[in-house]
């Protein structure tokens, strides 16, 4: 019960779809070709949807076909399906889906878009985990997977030698498993592909070693089902790479297995190199040949050799191979099989070719010639032998070594006396004896008395040879194998030998077919042989028709020499007389001949055969052989060649036989049939082995076989229609080849009725094997066939009427619009379309197919046949639309080809009448397919070329599909096809519109808005010749301007659209395009009239029409069209030359302004439009050259509307930036405007106005200013007047500062006529700028921007009051806080003052008006600081020097902004942040300033400020406190600046550092931080000592005693961060051991202080100062001990732990333990 119960839950187990696990299905869903799993896990639906459905249309765009797929796997539904709950029926219809649109996308996989796609069908119907294979599809992939590996290897290779070789062992670890597991299933070859090529890329870029090669080969062949030749290729790859050439036993044993070997790897080695993996396998046969014993491998060992598979080494050690077995091989009586024989008849085979040869020759040694013995030192001698060289030849086989006659004499011994069975060895029933009489034969062969005693063997009874053909047959049959050729020679010479020494009792013409065919024998030798047996022959024949002319002989073997069957009753046999003359009259002349040239036995008898009249070489018998002669010899050969069983025998007589069309009645092909018929009997199996055991070429002798079928027998051709046809099916597919095949070489030569049979028969054939289950490659030789055959205009024609019809549905009765409408709302059936159905459209592909591929150009007459074929097809209802499409598309072609070979062919003519245009158009409009669309058009443009009346008329409804709906498919193609199509009809149909009563104008209005409506599908590549063709086909100087309204109404908010309609016109004239810029400007006036004309309705929808809205629009086209800098450049250019060009442009230009003042005015109360017409007259402006411009302006600003003056002076300006400053025109034209400026300035009330003209003064006096000074001065006078200066709009005020500062720039020194009333104006502003109620920003900078311009250029203008007032107004512009900007416009003024001012004026005025700065707070000492140094750096020590004193007090006042901001301190006193932050800015300066002072200078200047440092005017002690602490910071950076250099100064500054430590209050804040900084300053002084100042115990003992005193302030200021490292320091110092000790032993006095906080800084100290010293210091340890005894035990226990860090320190430095001393 439980096993039952298991197996039913593992069966529900394996097919669930786990609908129930979440993680697995998150697993599922996870799987993606995009996206990682993370990712997709995270991925609803819905979103993937939409991701994927943009490739789907991309893929609809690139290839209409895909969207049939729209309404079924792409469709929303598709969402929501759930391949679980569907059920089996509906699984296999949506696998037939899925196959479809795989199939189809499969060849654009390296897209992008066609990705996306499949990523739909792989997340929502699981194509991943179903099964699906499609060769393609793997493909792709096992492709991007190879390179990918290929790249990685490529990279790994980079690397170290061993770094590599590890990199590739991780590779490989890494792959090998996964291919192994792929190579593990069955069923998929085109994954097993892949896996061999990145095996193959593994073995050819990686460093493998035999071992792992061997497992790759074994990997390859373990798993193979179905043997492919990309598995050889690799296995080959694979094989060259191993240093062993022997091939693992699995590997070889697979190999071995393969049917057909050989034709594998000589069709392989043509492209790849498949050398060491055929010497594998020769080396694997010789090493099983014991145990296999198999001719067949030696066969394949020999084929393998002959064919060259092998390269010349290889062939030597295959070579060496053979002959190494050979000599460890011993005879084996008992065996069947003679491997030591067979293995020299292969070598001796093998000799006889002439490489071979070679190669024994060189590499063959003396023990391997004599394990052959003279057969192969006959062979291997010489490549020609003499006769000379043949006796000595035949006297050496007479002294054949022992063992060569004792093997003999025991294979002899085998045979048996008599056979019961055996009549003829030529018989078609096997011999059971014939292959050990062969085996015994060869070896006798080297001997002559061996070859004796085995023609008297009685099994074949030579004395009856006169009587049964049986020995002559053996002898026949041996010379006719493929046994070597001097064994073969020996059989012929035994035969001649016989006929020599016999009499001729019976007529032996049984031996001639295979004397012929000996005659024709590659070797030497064996010719030789059949030229001796020709000569005895012929003096036999002579013999005997000289003594017995009348007696008549039997015919030897003429009852069963192929037996006793029909095989020889049916032979035909020569008369006596004939078959000897047959031998002495044609063969023995010409004996010579043939054995110099073994093709050319084959070529005289044809030629004699066929008689004088058609023989192609010459006649060497001097005269014509009677017909009756010929006749008999012809139907002897070919009665023999039909019923001999040697079809090796039958190939090479039928090389001759087949050169002879017929003799008398008798043709070749009745003859012959039979052995087509024969052969067509024969099963494949059967074949193939006949062709082995022969040593054939299986297609060489089907060939020789069909070329027994001549083009005028019918029953020939009829038997090849057979073997072709379905209904006869040939037993195997190379017979049906080879009939095709023959079927093309007599084509040529065929009867019309006879091809047009065949034809018909081959289609059918075609159309037969194309059925749902039929492979694709059972009806390809036919189609391959008939797609070479160059077939006739008739039948074609028949293919094309045979077409069988297709469905229709009942829309065809609809007209033609109304069918489009419904049919593209139709949705698309999944469900397959029917077996008969589907066999109709490939019939239609096929013969469509066929007629492209004959060239319909060269078949005019199809033309109306295609014309039929079209309609039907367009009337069809298919499901399968993308095939009828297609089908659509070759139909298309064939007629486009017609089309285009009648157009430049003058004698090809195509009949009105046979063109339908109505089908065209028709399916113009009907199709959804591009590809369709397209090439109709192009055959319509085509057609319009040839017959333009047969087109025409239908013109207007395809133009107007063309723009709505060809151009949206977004393809250049289609774009093409339409300019191609436009180039063709448009002129013919605009001279027709002409015709009409109302003119052209409104017919060509409506074919440029058909393509106008399809603007946004045309690709951006080819819009532009696009529309520009279609201007130029219906006239640009009309209609430019009609194309331009009609697309920007159609596109009134794309600014594309606009710049488009730009720049077509900008493919044109000057004229040309202002001539549309006025039409334009024209039609805004007549679309703003009461009654519009007709052409405002024919270019301007009426649909919601605005015609303000309108004209807005419109009037956008020529602003761009005029600012284009080419049109321009051309006009300037143009008007400049003063020609007719020039007046016709003025006039334009006229017509143009008048039209634009005429829309400003009519607009003027419409702010948008009033806008858009004054940017339409900037543009306008534009094109004029200054000087013109100039012309213009003066008569424009006269007019009385300001913001018409306003907006040509802003023209103006714009101008102004782009004039070329050194052309003299321009310069005078502008300098003359100046004046005009002035008065309009002057006069003018309208602020904008003025603040334009003065704008314009600024860029003129900018640009041209210093080409006259005295216009400029003018001009500035006028804006220093109160007008300007003090304008009630702060905006006046800013361009009229700012126009100053560039005079002043331009003037120089001139300019101190205006600036002095300027100057004190501009103050006034900037005063007004930084005032809280009217801060202005803008007027601030203008102020400083002319005050940079003064300080540059005129600074000595300036007053010691200007200065003044500078100062202080740039101090408030600080305070004010007006922004970055601001900031940094005043910084670069003030910086200009110490750079241009003379240096006693600058610093006077900083001392002057240093109170002013610090009132104003931080930011404005900030800048008066910076400033400062500026000037310090500015000026040489010299000017320094001379300012020292007032410097010196500046210094003093500086230093004294602590006490003043802090003594007492308010609220608006500085923070003490921003105080130190001033005082360090004060500091870099003061030592700036120091360091351009010598000491002479200096040391007063310190001993006054030193004095100035100590005394105040204030009772407050603070305010000394404050003073002093400036003054210790400002040393502090004195000494740590200067360092060694001014440690002399310390003694300045010695006692009063004393008093203060000695005087510091703990409690005082104030004094606590002067006490800190007089501790640093002095530890600075102590570091730079260089000197030993501090050496001297003056200076020494008043020190450290202070140091040394402040332990005591332990308990209330803390002492490591000042002081103790200041005691340290002072110790390093001195460096003398009494100063040390003196330290010390007040140090340790601090250790017994009753307060803890007191010894636990003197124990820090002593820490440090062991630190610092070490053994220097140390050596005071003695007196150390006691104190650090009784500190180990302090009650404090911070104490005790810091003198335990203090004694590991001392530890550390001594190297012992302080234990013992301590105790």
């Amino acid at each position: 019960m439980t096993t039952a119960l298991a197996a039913q839950l593992a069966s529900i187990r394996a097919q669930s779809t786990n609908s129930h696990d979440l993680k697995a299905q998150k697993k599922a869903h996870s799987q993606s070709l995009l996206f990682e799993p993370r990712t997709a896990a995270t991925q609803s639906f819905d979103v993937l949807y939409q991701i994927c459905l943009e490739g789907f249309e991309d893929l609809c765009r690139l290839d209409f076909r895909f969207t049939q797929f729209a309404n079924s796997i792409f469709s929303e539904q598709s969402k929501r399906e759930d391949r679980t709950q569907m059920t089996a029926a509906q699984n296999h219809q949506l696998d037939n889906v899925l196959e479809d649109f795989l199939m189809l996308v499969s060849c654009r996989l390296l897209l992008k878009p066609a990705l996306k796609a499949v990523e739909w069908l792989v997340r929502r119907f699981r194509t991943s985990r179903l099964g699906y294979q499609y060769p393609t599809l793997v493909s792709f992939w096992a492709s991007i997977a190879t390179e990918a590996i290929a790249s990685t290897l490529d990279r790994a290779s980079f690397s170290k030698l061993e770094t590599q070789k590890q990199n590739h062992e991780d590779i490989i670890l890494f792959i090998l498993p996964v291919i192994n597991e792929i190579l593990s299933h069955e069923e998929m070859l085109e994954l097993k592909v892949g896996c061999y090529m990145i095996l193959t890329v593994l073995a050819s870029k990686a460093d493998l070693d035999d071992g792992v090669l061997t497992a790759m080969m074994e990997a390859v062949t373990t798993y193979w089902n179905k043997i492919s030749h990309a598995g050889l290729i690799c296995l080959s790859v694979l094989a060259e790479q191993r240093d062993n050439a022997q091939l693992p036993p699995k590997v070889f044993d697979a190999l071995i297995a393969i049917k057909n070997l050989d034709d594998d790897l000589t069709t392989l080695k043509q492209q790849y190199k498949v050398d060491k993996l055929a010497l594998g396998v020769i080396l694997g046969i010789m090493k099983n040949l014991n145990k296999a014993k198999d001719p067949g491998k030696l066969r394949l060992i020999k084929i393998l050799i002959e064919t060259g598979t092998l390269s010349e080494k290889s062939t030597v050690s295959a070579l060496q191979c053979i002959f190494s077995t050979m000599r460890d091989l011993k005879l084996d009586l008992n065996s069947p099989f003679d491997l030591k024989g067979a293995l020299a008849d292969l070598v001796l085979r093998l000799a006889e070719s002439q490489s071979i040869g070679k190669l024994l020759r060189t590499h063959t040694s003396v023990d391997d010639i004599d394990l052959l013995g003279t057969r192969l030192q006959r062979i291997i001698g010489s490549d020609v032998e003499t006769q000379d060289q043949m006796i000595e030849d035949v006297i050496m086989e007479n002294d054949s070594p022992h063992d060569t006659a004792n093997d003999f004499e025991d294979l002899i011994g085998r045979i048996p006396s008599q056979t019961a069975y055996e009549i003829s060895f030529l018989s078609h029933s096997e011999s059971y004896i014939f292959d050990s009489l062969a085996q015994v034969f060869s070896s006798a062969s080297a001997s002559e008395s061996n070859l004796n005693r085995f023609s008297e063997l009685a099994v074949l009874r030579k004395s009856l040879s006169m009587s049964e053909p049986l020995f002559f047959s053996f002898h026949v049959r041996f010379w006719c194998s493929d046994r070597p050729a001097h064994a073969r020679a020996s059989a012929i010479q035994m035969v001649s030998k016989y006929i020599e020494k016999e009499n001729m009792t019976a007529d032996a013409q049984m031996l001639l077919p295979y004397l012929v065919y000996a005659l024709a024998d590659p070797s030497l030798k064996v010719r030789r042989a059949a030229g001796e047996l020709t000569t005895t022959l012929s003096t036999a024949c002579r013999e005997v028709l000289d003594t017995s002319k009348k007696s008549t002989m039997p015919i030897l073997g003429k009852e069963s020499i192929y037996g006793q069957g029909r095989e020889t009753k049916d032979l035909s046999w020569l008369s006596q007389g004939d078959s000897y003359s047959f031998v002495v009259n044609v063969l023995s002349p010409s004996l010579q001949e043939f054995l110099l040239d073994e093709g050319h036995v084959s070529q005289f008898l044809s030629d004699t055969l066929n008689g004088s009249k058609h023989q192609t070489g010459p006649n060497t018998l001097g005269k014509d052989l009677k017909k009756s002669f010929r006749l008999s010899i012809f139907s002897f050969l070919c009665s023999h060649v039909v019923n001999m069983p040697l079809y090796k025998v039958k190939s090479r007589l039928l090389h001759v036989l087949n050169q002879v069309r017929k003799v008398g009645s008798a043709s070749r092909t009745k003859l012959l049939m039979p052995v087509l018929s024969q052969l067509s009997h024969k099963s494949a199996d059967d074949y193939r082995r006949i062709c082995q055991n022969e040593g054939l070429d299986p297609s060489q002798f089907l060939e020789s076989v069909m070329d027994i079928v001549s083009a005028d027998d019918r029953d020939g051709i009829q038997s090849l229609k057979k073997i072709i046809e379905s209904s006869n099916r040939p037993p195997f597919t190379s017979l049906k080849s080879a009939a095709l095949h023959r079927l093309q070489g007599l084509w040529s030569s065929l009867k019309p009725d006879t091809q047009h049979s065949l034809a018909n028969a081959l289609l059918e054939e075609v159309i037969g094997k194309m059925t749902a289950n039929s492979p694709a490659d059972q009806e390809i030789g036919a189609v391959d066939t008939l797609q070479s055959l160059p077939l006739s205009t008739t039948v074609l024609q028949s293919f094309i009427e045979t077409l069988p019809s297709l469905p229709s549905s009942s829309q065809d009765k609809l007209p033609a619009s109304k069918r489009r409408r419904t049919s593209q709302g139709q949705s698309t059936d999944i469900s397959p379309i029917s077996e008969d159905l589907s066999l109709a459209i490939k019939r239609y592909a096929f013969v469509l197919e066929l007629v492209a591929d004959a060239k319909a150009e060269r078949h005019p007459d199809l033309l109306k046949g295609l014309f039929q074929v079209l309609s039907h097809l367009e009337k069809s209802q298919i499901n399968s639309k993308s095939m009828i499409d297609y089908l659509l598309v070759l139909t298309l072609d064939n007629m486009l080809a017609i089309a285009e070979k009648a157009q430049a062919v003058t004698s090809v003519s195509i009949k009105p009448s046979t063109i339908r245009s109505d089908v065209l158009v028709d399916c113009i409009r009907t199709t959804v397919s591009p590809q369709v669309r397209n090439s109709a058009l192009l055959l319509v443009a085509n057609l319009a070329r040839i017959t333009p009346e047969s087109i025409l008329h239908n013109v207007m409804p395809i133009f107007t599909f063309v723009g709505n709906n060809v151009l949206r498919q977004g393809d250049d193609f289609s774009v093409y096809v339409v300019k191609q199509t436009m180039e063709s009809v448009i002129p013919q149909l605009v001279q027709s519109l002409h015709k009409q009563k109302n003119g052209p104008f409104a017919g060509v209005c409506e074919l440029l808005l058909s393509f106008a409506a399809a603007f946004n599908h045309v690709p951006a590549p080819q819009r532009l010749q696009l529309f520009t063709s279609l201007v130029d086909r219906v006239g640009p100087k009309e209609y430019l301007f009609a194309l331009s309204a009609i697309l920007i109404d159609k596109y009134p908010a794309d600014r594309k659209v606009l710049q488009f309609a730009a720049d077509v016109a900008s493919a044109y004239d000057v004229n040309i395009r202002l001539s549309a810029v006025t039409s334009l400007l024209d039609l805004v006036l007549d679309a703003q009239g009461q009654h519009p004309s007709s052409t405002v309705s024919s270019l301007i929808s009426s649909k919601d029409h605005d015609s303000n809205s309108t004209g807005a629009n419109l009037l956008q086209l020529p602003i761009v069209v005029l600012n284009d800098q080419a049109l321009i450049s051309r006009v300037q250019k143009k008007l400049a030359r003063e020609g007719v060009d020039a007046m016709s442009i003025k006039e334009i230009f006229t017509s143009m302004l008048e039209k634009t003042f005429l829309l400003s005015k009519r607009f003027k109360d419409n702010e948008r439009l009033t806008v858009v017409c004054l940017r339409v007259l900037d543009a306008l402006l534009a094109l004029l050259p200054m000087s013109n411009l100039v012309d213009t302006l003066q008569g424009l600003l006269e007019c009385t509307e300001d913001h018409i003056r306003r907006r040509v002076l802003q023209s103006f300006q714009r101008r102004l930036d782009k004039v070329a400053t050194k052309e003299p025109n321009q310069q005078r034209a502008c300098l003359s405007f100046l004046s005009r400026l002035q008065s309009t300035i002057q006069d003018t009330s309208d602020v904008s106005l003025r603040h334009i003209a003065i704008g314009s003064v600024d860029k003129i006096t900018e640009k041209f200013g210093k080409k006259d000074v005295s216009i400029v001065i003018e001009s500035a006078k006028v804006i220093s007047q109160d007008a300007s200066l003090k304008a009630t709009e702060n905006g006046i005020r800013v361009v009229s500062l700012l126009c100053l500062a560039t005079m002043v720039e331009v003037t120089g020194e001139s300019s101190i006529s205006f600036i002095p009333n300027a100057f004190s104006k501009a103050l006034d502003n900037l005063t007004l700028s930084i005032q809280e109620d009217t801060e202005d920003t803008g007027l601030h900078d203008s102020v400083y921007t002319l005050l940079n311009a003064i300080l540059l250029y005129i600074p000595w203008a300036l007053s010691e009051g200007d200065s003044d007032r500078i100062l202080k107004t740039s101090y408030e512009s600080a305070n004010a806080e007006m922004g970055e900007e601001c900031n940094a416009r005043r910084i670069e003024a003030l910086q200009l003052m110490p750079k241009q001012m003379e240096a006693k004026a600058f610093f006077t005025a900083l001392h002057r008006t240093w109170l002013n700065a610090m009132t104003e707070g931080p930011l404005a000492v900030s800048e008066y600081v910076s400033i400062l140094r500026l000037g310090i750096d500015r000026h040489p020590k010299s000017i320094i020097v001379k300012q020292s004193e007032n410097l010196g007090d500046l210094l003093m006042r500086m230093l004294d902004l602590r006490r003043i901001q802090l003594s007492p301190p308010t609220e608006d006193s500085y923070s003490i942040d921003e105080i130190e932050e001033v005082e360090s800015a004060v500091n870099d300066v003061a030592v700036a300033m120091i360091y351009k002072l010598n000491d002479a200078t200096f040391r007063p200047l310190f001993s006054r400020i030193l004095e100035w440092s100590t005394h105040t005017e204030s009772s407050d002690k603070s305010a000394k406190l404050h003073r002093q602490t400036s003054w210790y910071r400002f040393l502090y950076k004195f000494f740590n600046t200067l360092k060694s250099i001014v440690t002399s100064y310390s003694s300045f500054i010695l006692d009063e550092s004393v008093e203060i430590l000695g005087s510091t209050s703990s409690e005082n804040t104030d004094s606590t931080n002067l006490w800190r900084q007089v501790i640093v300053t002095l530890r600075k002084t102590f570091e730079h000592d260089q000197d030993e100042f501090y050496q001297s115990p003056n200076h020494f003992t008043p020190v450290h005693k202070a140091l040394l005193a402040q332990f005591p302030k332990a308990a209330h200021i803390p002492l490591q961060p000042e002081l103790i490292p200041a005691i340290a320091e002072l110790a390093v110092v001195t460096d003398s051991a009494a100063h040390h000790q003196e330290m010390n032993r007040a140090i340790l006095q601090h250790m017994r202080s009753d307060s803890a906080a007191v010894r636990l800084a003197a124990v820090q100290c002593e820490r440090a100062l062991t630190e610092r010293l070490g053994e220097e210091w140390l050596a005071l340890l003695p007196e150390m001990l006691p104190f650090i005894s009784e500190a180990l035990e302090d009650d404090e226990e911070d104490v005790e732990r810091e003198v335990q860090r203090w004694v590991v320190g001392i530890e550390g430095i001594l190297g012992e333990s302080l234990t013992p001393m301590l105790q």
